[in-house]
């Protein structure tokens, strides 16, 4: 009765998680969206996690093996909280539009080292703890570290994504403390530790229970990246529709031109606007305009720092709001009809 309800538990999660990998890579390969591209690496490694789970649970002599070669050599556990650890650092900083810097890549290479060097201890409860530690930690501090970025920028983080991107990060955290109040519950209460006898629970419910809500909140995400591709299509198309439409070329610059005012941005960025307007990446902007791939980097960031957003979905946002307020606004001249 136990294995039929482990069985059909973890049936249940890898369909859930699957689902969510093979949709990330699916609009991974049409939008080139790096968020995309990890959040289906990370799921196909906690699925690969989980067999290995279900596997121990339904097979005694599997479990057995695994937990020697684990406490020797867990290359697989590594491998797999190394994949995770810098697919949260790197999705986390994309989706408040920041740079990974050197140290957030020292702290992951030292606590990833110090997990190769832990399986020289001696086997105990201990040996296991400091081997899972580091990973929930580094995963918490990555979460503390954006929502601080957030706190100390409120200017540049508004609006309801923003907010729900602040409770994926603070959900992250308590998530994370979580998982080592259960680890150190378990393995100093119910794992067994010792040289001739090895009996370890692979599965922790605080991790299912994250990684389950972390697949919500990527369905979220993902439902979010379709709705702002069909939007910013629509957008991109009005803006540009004036070479094919009625209205006037003329006006359409003069609308750009008092964008450019508004916002008080330079010739060469009101150059890399026009550029931005037709939703191009940065290495397209520095194809067209002949300018290095840094320099257009750099004035795309000084005109999100202008402007006040973080991604191109808001910037191209906010320019068709100011364009429709724009043409629905009477001239200045005008006299009222009798």
């Amino acid at each position: 009765m136990e294995k039929g309800v482990s069985f059909l538990y973890n049936l249940f999660i890898i369909i859930v998680y699957s689902g969510i990998m093979w949709m990330s890579f699916f609009l991974f390969l049409n939008g080139k969206d790096k968020i995309l591209l990890w959040i289906g690496i990370i799921y196909s490694a906690i699925i690969i996690d989980d067999i290995v789970t279900f596997a121990s649970e339904q097979f005694q002599s599997f479990a057995e093996n695994y937990n020697r070669i684990f406490m020797i050599v867990p290359t697989h556990k590594t491998l797999i909280y190394l994949t995770m650890s810098l697919g949260y650092l790197i999705i986390f900083k994309n989706l408040i539009n920041k740079k990974i810097t050197w140290y957030d890549f020292s702290i992951l290479g030292i606590y990833v080292t110090f997990m190769f060097f832990i399986p020289v201890l001696d086997n105990s409860a201990w040996k296991i703890f400091l081997y899972y530690l580091p990973s929930q930690l580094y995963n918490a501090y990555v979460g503390a570290e954006v929502l601080w970025t957030i706190k100390k920028n409120p200017e540049f983080y508004q609006g309801s994504f923003y907010q729900w991107c602040r409770l994926l990060f603070c959900f992250t955290i308590i998530m994370n403390l979580c998982i080592i109040a259960e680890d150190s519950i378990v393995i100093f209460h119910f794992d067994v530790y010792s040289k001739y006898y090895i009996n370890m629970n692979n599965r922790s419910i605080t991790s299912d229970i994250m990684y389950l809500t972390h697949a919500a909140f990527s369905a979220c995400y993902l439902m979010y990246y379709l709705k702002t591709s069909l939007r910013n299509n629509t957008i991109v198309n009005s803006v540009n529709s004036h070479t094919h439409s009625s209205l006037p070329s003329d006006i359409e610059e003069s609308i750009l031109h008092r964008f450019c005012e508004t916002y008080h941005l330079t010739i060469r960025e009101r150059e890399i606007l026009k550029v931005l307007l037709l939703d191009k990446t940065n290495q397209e902007i520095s194809d067209d305009l002949f300018i290095s791939l840094g320099t257009a980097k750099t004035h795309v960031h000084n005109i999100f720092q202008k402007i006040g957003v973080v991604k191109r979905p808001q910037l191209l946002n906010i320019y068709d709001t100011f364009r429709k307020d724009q043409l629905n606004a009477k001239p200045e001249n005008e006299t009222p009809s009798p």
